[in-house]
């Protein structure tokens, strides 16, 4: 087991740096010897293979290297490679390439490389042999053709660096990668199940309120949206907020937001602008009780109190969307700028508004993930407008019937895009 000193990152960075550095070296060694010998016609032939001699002495040193006939059998190879296959130069010799062929390279890489000499082109690429013991070992090989007077080529030149060790370091690797990644997954799901039992229960809201849905996806494991949805004294409580961001950072701060809400509910959940108030306020105690950091996450929330026996909706909203559809007409719910998280009191200002309600209205909150999500012909963000007029077209079917085609609908729009953000959508009617 090979020690790593560093970051995954930085030694991968490091490793394909190294296959770069042989690459470019080896390329740049047979293009100044092929330079060379084209270039140096007038010289004198001993000064010639002085030069070559030295080329190839250092050649020999750091490379495997061996020459094929036309049907790929071997007719030399220097020190080195038989030092690597531990094979013997005669045991090698008359035989085809093969014989150090690993059963893990697919036969389709050497069709491709076949296909390329045989133009007359170079091949490169990384290849897995087998030495004479069974033990494997890595090299990056380029095979040249050596051309014909008749401009086709007469036979093949291969050139090998061993890159062995590196592949080693790759494996630890990614078996690193793949252990932080479980760990890391694990950790996520275990504050999902957290963030999870903060939340309503889907048969809560049910009890709550039969005639109603949810829509809630997380872009990735774990949501920073979140909801509260009980009934109180005969009333019914709808409180739906957005942390920025999304992930684990976004979902601490709405478990923070949820146990606060759960706390204060009890002494003023007929007050949503109250509600709020000492939201934003506890939030800020508790992630800075020295009050001399603004908050990074903040989130967007709306309270609302439907009163039933009244016909009423008393709200507030910190820059969270909502409207009501009637009758065919959208009524927008007024939001205020502040969101949850301003640490000054004259930034922080917050409205209760009261509108009277009818029987039949469609009441939808959402947070800002669902008109942020990208897709469409032209891939841009779905909008205000577009949700609006998709909400509307399905407002007369039942709520159950709603969910299933607006999540079809958002389906569909997005296509292959990745969700853009955390989505929450509740809707109910009055």
């Amino acid at each position: 087991m090979l020690t790593i000193s560093t970051t995954p990152d930085a030694i991968a960075n490091k490793l394909y740096e190294s296959k770069r550095v042989i690459k470019n070296t080896l390329n740049s060694f047979l293009t100044n010897t092929y330079n060379f010998l084209h270039s140096n016609n007038d010289l004198k032939l001993n000064s010639v293979e002085a030069e070559l001699g030295s080329h190839i002495e250092i050649l020999n040193r750091s490379a495997l290297v061996s020459m094929s006939d036309l049907k790929g059998n071997i007719i030399y190879v220097n020190e080195l490679f038989c030092k690597t296959s531990k094979f013997s130069s005669r045991e090698l010799i008359g035989m085809p390439h093969s014989i150090i062929r690993h059963p893990d390279t697919p036969a389709s890489v050497f069709k491709e490389m076949w296909a390329t000499i045989a133009k007359g082109k170079v091949w490169q690429g990384e290849l897995k042999n087998s030495a004479k013991d069974g033990s494997e070992y890595w090299v990056i090989a380029t095979v040249a053709p050596v051309m014909g007077p008749n401009g086709k080529p007469k036979k093949y030149i291969s050139v090998r660096y061993d890159i062995t060790m590196q592949k080693k370091v790759e494996e630890e690797l990614l078996h690193a990668k793949k252990k932080i990644d479980n760990e890391l997954r694990e950790s996520v799901e275990y504050a999902k199940y957290i963030h999870g039992a903060f939340l309503n229960t889907r048969e809560d809201i049910k009890n709550s309120c039969n005639d109603s849905f949810l829509v809630y996806k997380a872009q990735k494991i774990i949501s920073g949206d979140f909801y509260k949805i009980e009934r109180r004294d005969g009333k019914l409580l709808v409180i739906v907020g957005d942390s920025t961001g999304h992930g684990v950072s976004a979902s601490y701060i709405s478990i923070l937001a949820l146990s606060i809400i759960s706390r204060i509910v009890k002494f003023c959940d007929s007050n949503p602008a109250e509600i709020l108030k000492r939201v934003n306020k506890e939030l800020n105690k508790a992630t800075h009780p020295t009050g001399k950091k603004h908050l990074v996450e903040s989130a967007d929330i709306m309270a609302c109190c439907l009163d039933m026996e009244s016909m009423q909706l008393n709200y507030a909203s910190a820059r969270m969307r909502g409207f009501i559809i009637r009758k065919g007409e959208v009524i927008f719910l007024e939001k205020d700028k502040c969101s949850i998280g301003e640490t000054s009191k004259s930034e922080f200002k917050i409205t209760n508004r009261i509108m009277d309600i009818e029987k039949g209205d469609c009441l939808y909150i959402f947070s800002d993930g669902l008109t942020d999500q990208f897709g469409g012909q032209q891939d841009k963000r779905i909008g205000l407008k577009k949700v609006v007029s998709i909400l509307k077209e399905v407002n007369h079917h039942s709520m159950s019937t709603q969910k299933e085609m607006i999540e079809h609908k958002l389906a569909e729009w997005q296509n292959e895009n990745e969700q853009t953000d955390d989505i929450t959508l509740f809707g109910i009617r009055i």
